[in-house]
C-alpha cells in the first residue's frame, strides 16, 4: 500500500490490522530429495585447495554513505565471491493454518512502508505483474526467515546471478537495491544482523554456479536469491538449462537447514514461455518469483514511465530509478509475508516435489585444481594459471601442440577455462575414453575483456573412471590455453 501523505499512527494501525485478514493460502507438493555425491579423484597432496574461497569485504552501507543518505549505518556484513517431472504438483493435505484475528505479538512497526513505493511510483498493477508467479508460492520457508528476523536472530542471504544481482548500475552505492534492502532490514528488524553473500562469478552460467555452490553451503544461508534470467534466452539447449537450474535449486532446498529460495527476473530481455527454465522451476518447486521485467512492462503500459532506458541500462543492470522500483517490490513482498506470519496464515510445512534423477545429477559437485588433483600425462602444459587471481592453481599451455590427460572417477566432469578476445586463444579438442567428444574455443573476438567460462566435458550419469584428454586442435595456430579448474560431480 502506498501513502502519498503521512497518516497518523491510529490510521496506520487500523490499516495494518486490516492487512492481517489477508493470508497466503497455498498448498504443498509431495516428495523426495536427492542424496549427497560420492565422487573420488586422484589427489596430488593432502593440502586443502583454496580455490574460490569467498573474500569478506566491507559492507556497502558505510558510515560515510549513511551520513550522506541521512540514515544510520546498519550493522551488516558482506561476502562477495565475485572472483523432469510434472510441473503441476498435486496439492498436499497439509494446508494453511488459519486462525481468527488476534493481537500481534510483534509491535506495529511505524516503518512498515518506507517511502520506496512512493519514490518508485510502484502501482498495484506493477506489483501484481511482478509477483504473478507467487500464486504457486509455498510460504513455509520464507515465513521461517521472517520469524528468525523478528526474534532478533542473524539472517544470511545468498545471491547467485550477474552484476545486476549485486545492485550494479546505480550511480551511488546508497542508491542500489542492495543498499535499500539493508536499510529496510535494519529499520524493520533492528535486532537482526543481516549478512549478504554474493556470487557474481558464475554470472549467467548456472552450470558453473552448481559447482560454486559447494563454497557457500557452509554459510548456512537462510534465503537464497537466484537470477539466471539473462541465461534463458541464450541457452543452446533449454533442457540443459532446466537441468542446471533445477540442480542448483535442489542443492540448497535439500539442505538440512531448509533455506528459502526465491528466483528473480532482473534481466529485461523478453522471455519466451516455452524457453524459460526459471518459470518452470518456480512452479515445480512452489517458489516465490519476482520479475522486474514484468513490473517494467506494466509500468510502461500504464504510462507510469515513458522510457525503458530510464529504468535499465544497456548492460541489463538497473538505473537509480530501476533500483528503487526493485527495492519497493521486495519491500512489499516481505511485508506481505510479515502480515501472514503475524496472523498465523502461512503454510505449515514444505516437502520437496517428486523429481527425476536429472534433478540431482550434479549432487556433490565441487571445484578441483592442481592443489588436489594431478594429470596422468601432459605435454606443453605448465602447472599454474597466473592469468587468474581467483584460480591460480590450474594449468597453462606454454607451447604449440599442448596436451593434458586426467584419469578421474566421477559421474560428470567439466572445466573452467579463460576465454580471450584474441585469435591467439586455442581451439581445444576433448576426448573421453579415447572417443572425440567436442571442440571448444578459447578465442572470442566479441569479448571486450578476458573472462572465465565453463564447458561440460562429459555426463555419464553414474560414477566410473574415465580418461579425459584435452589437446590443441590439429592445424590451428592459437596456443593460449589456461585451464583454471576442474568441475567435478
Amino acid at each position: 500500500m502506498r501513502f502519498p501523505f503521512q497518516p497518523n499512527r491510529s490510521i496506520r494501525v487500523k490499516v495494518a490490522r486490516l492487512l492481517l485478514c489477508f493470508g497466503l493460502a497455498l498448498s504443498v507438493s509431495a516428495c523426495e530429495g536427492g542424496g549427497p555425491g560420492d565422487e573420488v579423484w586422484e589427489p596430488e597432496t593432502a593440502k586443502q585447495s583454496t580455490i574460490g574461497v569467498p573474500r569478506t569485504t566491507a559492507a556497502p552501507l558505510t558510515t560515510e554513505a549513511a551520513t550522506e543518505a541521512g540514515t544510520s549505518a546498519p550493522e551488516t556484513s558482506v561476502t562477495d565471491a565475485s572472483s523432469g517431472s510434472d510441473p503441476s504438483a498435486p496439492a498436499s493435505s497439509e494446508a494453511v493454518v488459519t486462525t481468527t484475528e488476534e493481537e500481534t505479538t510483534e509491535p506495529y512497526n511505524e516503518l512498515d512502508w518506507i517511502d520506496y513505493e512512493v519514490k518508485s511510483k510502484l502501482t498495484e498493477e506493477m506489483y501484481e505483474s511482478a509477483t504473478k508467479g507467487l500464486g504457486t508460492d509455498n510460504t513455509f520457508r520464507m515465513a521461517n526467515v521472517i520469524k528468525k528476523a523478528r526474534a532478533g536472530e542473524p539472517v544470511t542471504i545468498l545471491a547467485f546471478g550477474g552484476v545486476a544481482t549485486a545492485g550494479e548500475g546505480a550511480t551511488k552505492v546508497e542508491r542500489s537495491f542492495d543498499y535499500l534492502l539493508r536499510d529496510y532490514w535494519k529499520q524493520t528488524f533492528p535486532d537482526s544482523e543481516l549478512t549478504i553473500a554474493r556470487d557474481i562469478a558464475s554470472a549467467t552460467d548456472p552450470y558453473y554456479a552448481i559447482h560454486r555452490a559447494a563454497m557457500f553451503i557452509g554459510l548456512k544461508p537462510d534465503l537464497v536469491l537466484i537470477d539466471f534470467s539473462s541465461f534463458n534466452s541464450k541457452s543452446p539447449a533449454v533442457a540443459d538449462a532446466m537441468t542446471y537450474l533445477e540442480n542448483l535449486v535442489r542443492r540448497f532446498m535439500a539442505e538440512e537447514t531448509q533455506p528459502a529460495v526465491m528466483l528473480f527476473y532482473i534481466s529485461t530481455e523478453v522471455q519466451s514461455e516455452d524457453k524459460d527454465p526459471q518459470r518452470t522451476i518456480c512452479v515445480r518447486y512452489r517458489l516465490p518469483m519476482i520479475s522486474f521485467y514484468d513490473a517494467v512492462e506494466s509500468g510502461l503500459a500504464e504510462n507510469v514511465y515513458d522510457d525503458r532506458a530510464a529504468l535499465t541500462t544497456g548492460m541489463n543492470t538497473l538505473t537509480d530509478e530501476g533500483q528503487t522500483i526493485f527495492a519497493a517490490i521486495l519491500e512489499r513482498y516481505f511485508n506481505n509475508v510479515r502480515a501472514a506470519v503475524r496472523s498465523n496464515k502461512t503454510n505449515t510445512s514444505y516437502v520437496l516435489p517428486n523429481s527425476s534423477a536429472e534433478a540431482s545429477r550434479y549432487s556433490g559437485s565441487h571445484i578441483a585444481d592442481n592443489a588436489n588433483i594431478r594429470p596422468s600425462a601432459k605435454a606443453g602444459i605448465a602447472k599454474g594459471s597466473p592469468v587468474s587471481p581467483d584460480y591460480p592453481n590450474g594449468w597453462s599451455a606454454n607451447a604449440p601442440g599442448f596436451e593434458i590427460t586426467f584419469k578421474i572417477t566421477a559421474r560428470n566432469l567439466g572445466i573452467l577455462y579463460r576465454a580471450v578476445p584474441d585469435p591467439a586463444g586455442a581451439e581445444v579438442d576433448v576426448f573421453v575414453d579415447g572417443n572425440y567428444i567436442k571442440t571448444f574455443s578459447c578465442a572470442d573476438t566479441s569479448l571486450a575483456a578476458p573472462c572465465d567460462r565453463s564447458v561440460e566435458l562429459f555426463c555419464a550419469g553414474s560414477k566410473g573412471q574415465h580418461v579425459v584428454t584435452l589437446r590443441q586442435k590439429a592445424g590451428t595456430a592459437g596456443s593460449f590455453f589456461a585451464l583454471l579448474a576442474l568441475l567435478v560431480s
